[in-house]
C-alpha cells in the first residue's frame, strides 16, 4: 500500500516582515525561529520563498545600513593602524554574500517572474486610480507589491489546488497588497493570506495540530477575550497581573539602551492576538505576544540667539527655570547639560520589546475556554541591532 501524502505548505515572504536593522542578516530573528522549528515536522512539509524582487529589496536595505558602519570601520583602522581592505567599492560583494548565506541557511526558496503573463495595462490603470495594490494618494507607490503579487499567483498557478495537498500562504504586514492578492486568488481555497508571522505560526500549529483551521480561528477570538479586555478585571492579563510581573522580572531588559549615555522612556504595551500552540486533550495551549514600546533619545544644546533682546530673555528665563527644577530633573535621571542652556529632546531610535506570556486554558462541552492558566512569561528581545547597555 502506498505511503500517505504529505500535505505541503508553501511560504512566501514580504520584505516588511523580514526587515532588520542588522545589516548581516537577510532575515529577522523571530522569522528565523519559525522557519527552524517549522522545517522538520512529519506530518506538513513547508517549502519558503522569497520573490526575486524581496530579495532585491532586502538587498538595497543592507546595503544602505552597511554604508551606515563604514565611518565607524575607517576609525578603527586608524585606531588599530591595519586596513580591513573594504569599501564602498566592496561592500556590496559583501552583501551579496550575506545574502547567499541567509538563502542557504534557512533553505530558502527564490521565486521569478515571467513577466508576459502579466496584465500591465491592468496595473497601469490600477496605479493611475490608485487601486490596490498601489497607495491612495499623491505618490504613487506599490509597483514593488504589484510583482510580489504576481510572483505568488504564478507559483499558486503552478501548484495543486486542493486543500489537503497544498496550501500557499502569503505573509505581508502591507494590506494594500493583501486586497490586491485576494483579488487576484479569487475563491481559491488553498490561499491563506496573512498579516503577519503571529499569524503564520498559528496557521502552522493549526495544521499540524488535530484541529480544524476553522475550529481553530473560532477559539482564538475566545481566547483574545479570555487574555485581555482593557479594563476587565476578569480577564488572566489582570488577575494575573502579568504587566507587573513584566515589570519585576525584566526591569534591566525595561532600561538598556543600545547607546551609551542614552536615556529610554518606555510607552504603548500592545498586546497582540493569541497564538494557538496545540491541544492536549481538554486543554489547548496558547501564546500571546505583548509588546511595550520604547525611544531611546539624548539632549543637546540649544543656543538661543544672544545678538537679539529677545535671546538674551530666552537664556535668563531658561536659567531661572533651571534653578528651581533642579532637584526634580536630577531625580528623574535627565540631569543638566549646561547652566543656561535650553535643551532640546533628540529621538536616536524607536522600538519595542517583545515578550510572550505562555498560558493555557481548558475547553469545556459547550466549546468555551475556562480555568486559564499562566505558565511563564519569557523575554524575546527587541527589534533593534543590539541590546546591550
Amino acid at each position: 500500500m502506498a505511503g500517505k501524502r504529505i500535505p505541503k505548505l508553501l511560504v512566501v515572504f514580504d520584505t516588511n516582515v523580514l526587515f532588520t536593522q542588522v545589516a548581516s542578516d537577510l532575515i529577522r530573528s523571530d522569522a528565523q525561529r519559525i522557519i527552524e522549528e517549522n522545517s522538520n515536522h512529519v506530518d506538513l512539509n513547508i517549502s519558503w520563498y522569497l520573490p526575486d524582487v524581496v530579495v532585491g529589496e532586502r538587498k538595497y536595505q543592507m546595503l544602505g545600513k552597511a554604508k551606515e558602519l563604514l565611518p565607524n570601520m575607517k576609525k578603527l583602522e586608524k585606531l588599530i593602524g591595519h586596513q580591513f581592505g573594504v569599501g564602498e567599492d566592496t561592500l556590496e560583494l559583501h552583501v551579496d554574500k550575506a545574502i547567499k548565506d541567509g538563502v542557504d541557511k534557512n533553505k530558502l526558496g527564490r521565486i521569478g517572474i515571467n513577466q508576459s503573463k502579466i496584465d500591465w495595462n491592468d496595473l497601469i490603470e490600477r496605479s493611475t486610480k490608485r487601486l490596490p495594490p498601489f497607495d491612495a494618494g499623491e505618490n504613487e507607490k506599490g509597483f514593488r507589491d504589484a510583482i510580489i503579487a504576481h510572483s505568488f499567483l504564478q507559483l499558486h498557478q503552478v501548484s495543486p489546488t486542493t486543500p489537503n495537498i497544498c496550501r500557499l500562504a502569503l505573509v505581508s504586514e502591507d494590506q494594500r497588497l493583501r486586497d490586491y492578492v485576494a483579488e487576484l486568488t479569487g475563491s481559491a481555497s488553498n490561499i491563506r493570506i496573512l498579516k503577519g508571522l503571529d499569524e503564520l505560526e498559528s496557521l502552522i500549529n493549526t495544521l499540524v495540530s488535530t484541529v480544524s483551521e476553522d475550529f481553530v480561528g473560532e477559539l482564538s477570538k475566545k481566547a483574545s477575550k479570555v487574555f485581555f479586555e482593557k479594563e476587565n478585571e476578569k480577564t488572566l492579563y489582570y488577575k494575573e497581573q502579568i504587566g507587573e510581573k513584566i515589570r519585576e522580572q525584566y526591569s534591566e531588559e525595561l532600561k538598556k539602551t543600545p547607546i551609551p549615555d542614552g536615556l529610554r522612556s518606555n510607552g504603548t504595551w500592545w498586546i497582540s492576538e493569541p497564538i494557538f500552540i496545540r491541544k492536549d486533550r481538554q486543554t489547548v495551549y496558547w501564546v500571546t505576544p505583548i509588546e511595550p514600546e520604547f525611544e531611546i533619545f539624548h539632549y543637546e544644546s540649544e543656543t538661543p540667539n544672544m545678538n537679539s533682546l529677545a535671546g538674551f530673555a530666552a537664556n535668563f528665563l531658561a536659567t531661572q527655570a533651571q534653578a528651581k527644577t533642579a532637584a526634580e530633573t536630577a531625580k528623574s535621571g535627565l540631569g543638566l547639560l549646561g547652566s543656561g542652556t535650553p535643551k532640546k529632546k533628540v529621538v536616536d531610535l524607536k522600538g519595542r520589546e517583545k515578550f510572550e506570556a505562555h498560558w493555557s486554558a481548558t475547553l469545556s462541552q459547550a466549546q468555551n475556554l475556562t480555568a486559564p492558566k499562566l505558565s511563564k512569561i519569557v523575554y524575546a528581545g527587541n527589534n533593534l541591532p543590539e541590546s546591550s547597555s
